[in-house]
């Protein structure tokens, strides 16, 4: 069968770089707020810093939803379907409103007991509470804007949703700033603005969906009852229990880590700083390749698919390298940014040099467990990285760390072993085109 490169590879680069400008920009966001944070002091950045961990877990529940509407939807995104991208917005809407208010309720109840759990200081308990407890509201607001961002991209209006998606991380930034500036207030107004904010930007994004696809919003037309709530919770479970599997084991990682004292640590989390960019290019190639994915998908176009995802994943993992090597080139200079003692400087050198061959692995697998999603096979991914995880990464990051005494260096060794690995099975599960059963059956249905 003839591939069709240059059409492809047109279409990929068109929605690439403004993803990968959105995800740059809000990872430079992210750290300019907690820049914004430390004016006021060093107490409000750990109180809504441990409030963000535990609101990021509740996030991910919602995240559940999402993930199987997005897939849903991707593989939908057309005029012809647009009843049926109706009744999946309006099941996720349903879903996403339920476990919202679960959560909001577990919050209000728990909270105190949910922060001791993570051991924060006394002294913090009740401004991270209060925090919490306001914030927590939000959760649904955004939700909602990640699945109307979604929609907007399945559908082609991808530097829309872009823009969209930078305005509201503004209008949290300028609530904040207004805040922390001008003096207004302590922490639960710096909650407020934040929950006001959110609800602005799912106003924005819910008024950009109607301007761009009205036909979603006719209400004339009778919407047909189909049952999809099963279906969004079967490709979304797995897809979240992905991210919530390997957030646990960096937890793990991390305390293995700290046995070899501050310095490791400091040194884990300068070199993960300097190269934190780099994930956000795994991140626009793999959202790029979905859509793409999707209208291959939906022409029945199964070779082209295959050739399309391995090739996009060996391209981004080529330029994953590239600008690590750079980095790692320049890393004494990088890392003193952030510190001037010299075993530090040495350990994070070292560390940047074996992300030559780390990141390009990770970057990879996110494109490729991406790709697999979208055509609905969404239990593999997971299972292979569980199995990894918990019977190579910790067993042999726990050997050569506390039993046989390695410094930091080893557990990244077992890093790349393990994202290498994880690449090898991915790709020989594309080459297979064993996903196109998952394909066939659920067309069947």
């Amino acid at each position: 069968m003839q591939i069709d490169k240059k059409l492809f590879t047109k279409e990929y680069k068109d929605l690439f770089w403004p993803l990968l400008v959105e995800q740059i920009f809000l990872t430079l966001i992210g750290n300019f707020n907690v820049f914004l944070f430390s004016l006021f002091n060093d107490q409000m950045v750990a109180a809504i810093g441990i409030s963000d961990q535990l609101l990021n877990i509740f996030a991910m529940i919602t995240n559940i939803v999402v993930l199987g509407a997005s897939i849903l939807i991707i593989q939908n995104a057309e005029k012809s379907r647009l009843t049926y991208v109706k009744s999946i917005l309006k099941e996720s809407v349903i879903l996403n409103a339920v476990l919202a208010i679960l959560i909001v309720i577990a919050v209000f109840l728990f909270n105190k007991n949910l922060l001791m759990l993570m051991q924060t200081p006394i002294e913090l308990l009740e401004e991270t509470s209060i925090y919490i407890k306001i914030v927590s509201i939000s959760i649904i607001f955004l939700a909602m804007t990640s699945l109307i961002l979604g929609c907007l991209r399945a559908f082609g209006f991808v530097k829309i949703a872009v823009k969209v998606s930078v305005t509201n991380t503004l209008l949290v930034i300028l609530g904040n700033s207004i805040i922390i500036i001008f003096n207004l207030g302590g922490i639960s107004n710096i909650a407020l603005a934040t929950l006001i904010s959110r609800l602005l930007g799912m106003l924005l994004t819910l008024f950009t969906l109607k301007k761009y696809i009205p036909e979603l919003f006719d209400l004339k037309k009778e919407l047909r009852k189909i049952p999809l709530k099963k279906e969004i919770l079967s490709l979304g479970i797995p897809s979240a229990m992905e991210q919530i599997s390997y957030n646990f084991s960096q937890t793990i990682i991390t305390a293995i880590i700290a046995s070899l004292g501050t310095i490791a640590v400091s040194s884990k989390i300068y070199t993960q700083t300097i190269t934190s960019f780099i994930f956000s290019i795994g991140v626009a190639a793999g959202v790029a390749g979905n859509l793409v994915i999707g209208n291959l998908y939906r022409n029945k176009k199964y070779d082209q698919i295959k050739y399309f995802a391995v090739r996009n994943a060996n391209r981004i993992s080529l330029i994953a390298a590239a600008v690590n090597l750079i980095l790692a080139l320049f890393g004494q200079f990088l890392v003193r940014i952030f510190t001037d003692n010299p075993e530090i400087i040495k350990i994070v050198r070292e560390l940047l040099f074996f992300q030559i061959l780390l990141d390009p692995m990770r970057v990879a697998n996110e494109v490729l467990v991406n790709s697999l999603n979208v055509l609905k096979d969404v239990k593999f991914p997971v299972i292979v990285g569980i199995i990894t995880t918990y019977a190579l990464v910790i067993p042999l990051s726990y050997l050569f760390v506390k039993k046989l005494g390695f410094d930091i260096s080893y557990v990244w060794l077992v890093f790349i072993l393990d994202e290498s690995l994880r690449r090898f099975i991915l790709t020989k599960r594309f080459k297979s085109k064993r996903w196109i059963k998952k394909v066939d059956y659920n067309d069947e249905k």
